[in-house]
């Protein structure tokens, strides 16, 4: 009967004991967890945190180099806080617009684009948009959802004006070189019988005589490009091709587009080169213009209202960011840009 206090304060004295033990290891502070995900800004329904900040520098130094130089305003930490708000603002809407961009809807834009590009196998297509944007993939398919938002945006929020006119002329005249050249040429085209060193050998002086007789007497040149051993799509017009632009050009003969930049003006003869179907080839330029402006037009539009529609968009954006409730916490932010009291409404210029 005497043995069971015994045991009840043996029980006592050890759990007392552990509370101590307990109480004596020093413990983390719950607000230095908290900072670990600090929110450094609200933006309408969207808090923007110490996780999103550092996912998002970057983001924004892969991605900054698209953006126009008056958005880069202040140090680089600024810079990021101003990316990550504007984004949640796009978010924002897209969300109250029901615009969802979920996993099947990205793999439909990716299979939409490759088929516009003519492109089949999707490693083929990575390479092509890390050329295009000079971007890695993973960068471009991590900020694809965006894009497919901003599109969305751009329909039912943002209407760009048409360039005019005088737009399409203004933009031609300063930009005839980028244009190019148009070319009015004659070609010869023989592929070799087989594929033996000497038939190569062969051919490419045969037809490096050809270019020694023709220099002397382009009208000899005419000739065999009219002969039966011409190979151009055009040899029943003695091999002419009758004015084509060079951007038109390149898109079925790059070869060719790029030999005739090189070789010079009017009355010309290439050198012996093979083609991109390695036959053997010659060039003889009849005639060399700027590309007129009825040959771009439509190119031009297409290129001026992208534009437009990227400056409208930026436009549109801050208006919206204008009319947005955003509370900055961040103190970094709120000093370089002289908050004096970081729980009212903040909107940047």
């Amino acid at each position: 009967m005497q043995k069971r206090p015994r045991l009840k304060r043996h029980f006592v004295f050890i759990f007392a004991a552990v509370v101590c033990v307990f109480l004596a290891v020093p413990t983390k502070p719950l607000g230095s967890y908290e900072s670990l995900n600090a929110v450094l800004a609200i933006v309408g329904p969207k808090s923007i945190s110490t996780l999103d900040y550092e996912e998002g520098v970057e983001r924004y130094k892969n991605l900054s180099r698209f953006f126009p130089a008056y958005r880069k305003k202040g140090s680089l930490h600024s810079q990021v806080i101003d990316f990550l708000i504007d984004r949640a603002v796009v978010d924002n809407v897209a969300d109250e617009e029901s615009i969802q961009v979920n996993e099947k809807r990205i793999e439909a834009e990716i299979q939409k684009r490759m088929e516009a590009q003519g492109i089949s196998d999707i490693e083929q297509f990575k390479k092509a948009v890390q050329t295009q944007f000079n971007l890695p993939y993973d960068v471009w398919l991590e900020d694809l959802p965006y894009q497919i938002k901003k599109g969305q945006l751009l329909q039912i929020k943002v209407s760009p004006p048409l360039p005019s006119e005088q737009e399409v002329q203004s933009w031609y005249n300063k930009n005839k070189a980028k244009v190019g050249n148009e070319f009015r040429f004659r070609e010869l085209v023989i592929s070799p019988a087989n594929s033996s060193i000497e038939e190569e050998s062969r051919l490419f002086n045969e037809l490096t005589e050809i270019r020694n007789k023709s220099i002397q007497d382009p009208s000899f040149f005419k000739l065999v490009a009219s002969g039966p051993r011409n190979e151009s799509r055009y040899k029943l017009n003695g091999g002419l091709v009758n004015w084509v632009p060079t951007f038109e050009l390149y898109k079925s003969q790059p070869m060719t587009a790029s030999v005739l930049a090189q070789v010079g003006g009017q009355g010309k003869f290439s050198e012996v080169f093979r083609d991109d179907r390695k036959r053997y080839c010659i060039v003889y330029i009849e005639g060399v213009r700027p590309t007129p402006l009825d040959a771009v037009r439509k190119g031009i539009q297409g290129f001026l209202f992208r534009e437009k529609e990227q400056t409208s968009f930026e436009e549109w954006v801050a208006a919206t960011r204008k009319s947005t409730s955003i509370t900055i916490f961040d103190p970094i932010y709120i000093k370089e840009h002289n908050i004096s009291n970081p729980e009212e409404k903040y909107n940047s210029d």
